[in-house]
């Protein structure tokens, strides 16, 4: 009797669905099923568009799947990131070891012209992250392979130029920091510079290689690249700097052999495991990308280099003011062990920015809708920048605290006494570039880079002014960067919630427009359709509920639904089955 109550309920659903399909759809929209009438009726979700929405609320850390997710990709993201800087402090510690301060000097200045040229240059990742965040979202691998292949065709191009530029150009590109050619300075910071100028191109294959990974959420295989290759730097470096056996002693030269061995070894480790992960193939990484699609960077390009160039004519203004304080290079010293040590604390918002410009296309992009769209963006936007604020906050508290490590760093005394004020105004300053950085980062990920760009020019602009008013002295310096990142809050904290995709009042508008447009035919053909399937499974769970108690109560009773002794067998069976 078991089995056959069974059967039967099975075999009833099926044949209720037949017949419910077969219902007229207007009809079939009409059933609903009634809740008992003690219940408590279900609470409306509140719609995000009705106004609903607390803001300050959602932005606050709440150990939710977005503070999980953000911790997940951070740590890795901040690990990768402070690796490098960790390397080159050791760089600075070992070039200080040589007790000169114009080595010090050289070697800062000389970074600072190769940096500056790179991340001017180099504007293809900044591009092509949230290009791939985006398509890994939408679970296009075709055009992430495609992206990331062009991507590689065209930094090449462009590394191929710097390289050229900073070998021929070297006295010249020097002077910029106001190194005066044939000097002391710059006879130790020429051959550094022509050394890192032969590997531009791995330099910048790597940092492409690095956006890629970024784009499709993946911070982990980035830091364990990063962490191998460093560690050549860290062995090399005492060995060419002070030589070893019948090696013998390169100087500053040598910490630039060393940093270019890493790089080499960067950018092989990424092109292998992008080709194993099919993040690129070999077609897509020889395949010359169509005219179209070079425009597309350029375009793109043009308004990353227009950042680029404006953040760094300041600090290549900061570095100038700095080298023309003192001919001794005491100031300079100062101010790069100052720099380096402010910079292991800055690399961690920095890391949150980029997760910023990824998890931004990736949320409005996702393929699963209820994960997605614009509101949870906005949610992860607002989340990120009290994130940003917090970890400056606690930064800058580490960095304070860390003012006896600067022996460690140099062991002249003037210059270690000399940098003590920078290293607190750095750590002062930890708060508010929390907050640029991340503010930044959103801006990247909404691919505003025009209005980055202008927002840099108008912070440079304020900067200059600043440093030709305070710029004569070290403290000077470093004060005037409250006025250079001031300036960079305001354009990103208006663009967030003023004037850019995800301000308040857009996102309202837009849910406004979205309840007042006409719905299309085809549209109002799948509501239907999805609440007739509704429908019917409802309709099809009560009935089998019904029939299930049904049988409960015959089986008690000892009757059979076929008996048709009493007269009333047909009865039964109409309640059992349609």
């Amino acid at each position: 009797p078991t089995s056959r109550v069974r059967a039967s309920t099975s075999s009833t659903t099926a044949r209720r669905r037949v017949v419910a399909a077969s219902t007229p759809r207007p009809a079939a929209a009409a059933v609903a099923i009634a809740e008992p009438a003690d219940a408590e009726p279900a609470p409306a979700a509140a719609a995000p568009e009705t106004g609903a929405v607390n803001f300050w609320k959602d932005a606050l850390p709440a150990n939710d799947a977005i503070d999980k997710q953000i911790l997940k990709l951070f740590i890795p993201a901040m690990l990768n990131f402070l690796i490098i800087p960790l390397v080159g402090a050791v760089d600075v510690f070992w070039v200080g070891r040589m007790g000169s301060a114009v080595a010090l000097a050289a070697q800062g200045a000389a970074n600072q012209v190769f940096q500056s040229a790179f991340w001017i240059i180099s504007f293809v990742p900044s591009i092509i992250a949230p290009v791939v965040a985006k398509a890994a979202a939408s679970g296009d691998t075709e055009e992430v392979q495609r992206a990331t292949g062009e991507a590689i065709f065209v930094a090449s191009l462009v590394g191929l130029f710097g390289m050229l530029l900073l070998t021929f150009m070297q006295d010249r590109a020097l002077s910029i920091v106001g190194i005066t050619p044939g000097s002391p300075t710059a006879t130790q910071a020429g051959p550094y510079i022509g050394w890192r100028a032969l590997t531009f191109i791995p330099a910048i294959i790597s940092t492409v290689g690095f956006a890629a990974f970024r784009g499709t959420l993946d911070v982990t295989t980035p830091m364990k690249i990063t962490l191998v290759s460093q560690c050549i730097n860290l062995v090399l470096d005492p060995i060419l700097i002070f030589g070893a056996g019948t090696l013998k002693a390169m100087g500053v030269a040598g910490a630039a052999m060393a940093t270019s061995a890493s790089e080499v070894t960067a950018a092989g480790l990424y092109l292998s495991t992008m080709l194993k992960r099919n993040i690129i193939t070999l077609k897509s990484l020889f395949c010359v990308p169509s005219w179209a699609n070079i425009g597309k960077l350029m375009v793109g390009g043009a308004a990353v280099q227009l950042r680029s160039i404006a953040q760094n004519i300041t600090f290549i203004a900061v570095m100038r003011a700095i080298l023309t304080m003192d001919s001794t290079g005491t100031s300079a010293a100062a101010h790069t062990v100052s720099a380096q040590m402010f910079q292991l604390g800055l690399i961690a918002v920095l890391a949150l920015s980029t997760l910023a410009s990824i998890l931004i296309p990736q949320r409005l992009n996702a393929a699963n809708k209820s994960e997605g769209g614009v509101w949870e963006a906005k949610k992860v936007a607002d989340r990120l920048l009290i994130w940003g604020f917090l970890l400056g906050c606690f930064l800058g508290c580490l960095q304070a605290a860390a003012l006896p490590a600067l022996q460690f760093f140099t062991p002249l005394q003037n210059v270690q006494e000399m940098a003590k004020m920078p290293v607190l105004i750095g750590a002062v300053q930890m708060p508010l570039n929390g907050l640029v950085f991340v503010a930044e980062g959103l801006m990247q990920g909404h691919q505003a880079f025009m209005r980055l760009a202008g927002g840099m020019f108008v912070s440079t602009t304020l900067m200059i002014g600043a440093l030709k008013i305070w710029g004569t002295t070290v403290e000077g310096v470093w004060c005037c960067f409250f006025v250079f990142n001031v300036s960079r809050l305001f354009f990103g904290l208006k663009h967030h919630f003023f004037d850019g995709p995800l301000a308040i009042a857009k996102l309202r508008g837009g849910s406004a427009e979205a309840r007042a447009a006409p719905v299309d035919a085809k549209t109002a053909a799948e509501d239907v359709a999805a609440g007739f399937e509704t429908a019917s499974n409802k309709v099809a769970s009560a009935f089998d509920s019904a029939a299930a108690e049904l049988d409960a109560v015959f089986t008690t009773a000892g009757l059979i639904p076929d008996d048709e002794s009493d007269g009333k067998g047909a009865l039964r069976r109409a309640l059992r089955t349609p």
